[in-house]
């Protein structure tokens, strides 16, 4: 997956890169329609102010995806099932399911920490436009 972004500041091999919105997301609605651009940092090197092209592999984005938006919902599935197990009443159903669902969420900031360790899930930067020079694709 290729995007390009602005570099909005750069510190110890650090670029803070500020993408706008794909045209795909404008209709998701998920974000309810505030967020206009993204801001992310990722390693590399390039001027404040100049556009980048950033690559990520496109099998490690939808693995990251999936990780992120399936595993808390099945974790909130299985603690419903453990809770309609354990207790009588639907409300401990419920927070079973909510404990569960708290606990993908450490679980995810585990592997995300053991992620940014290896350079294939790292996004990286492939080209640095020059001053005058902006992507015909943002």
């Amino acid at each position: 997956m290729l995007r390009s972004g602005k570099v909005v500041a750069a510190e110890n091999g650090v670029l803070e890169v500020c993408f706008e919105r794909p045209e795909a997301c404008a209709h998701c609605g998920q974000c309810g329609g505030q967020k206009e651009e993204t801001f992310v940092k990722i390693p590399g090197s390039a001027p404040v102010g100049r556009w980048i092209d950033v690559d990520m592999p496109e099998g490690q984005v939808l693995k990251a995806s999936m990780l992120a938006y399936v595993m808390p919902l099945l974790m909130l599935l299985g603690g419903l099932a453990l809770g309609s197990v354990l207790f009588e009443k639907e409300i401990f159903w419920a927070l079973t399911g909510v404990v569960c669902m708290g606990v993908s969420w450490l679980i995810l900031r585990l592997i995300e920490k053991r992620m940014k360790q290896k350079s294939v899930w790292q996004p990286k930067v492939v080209n640095v436009y020059g001053e005058d020079e902006t992507p015909l694709f943002k």
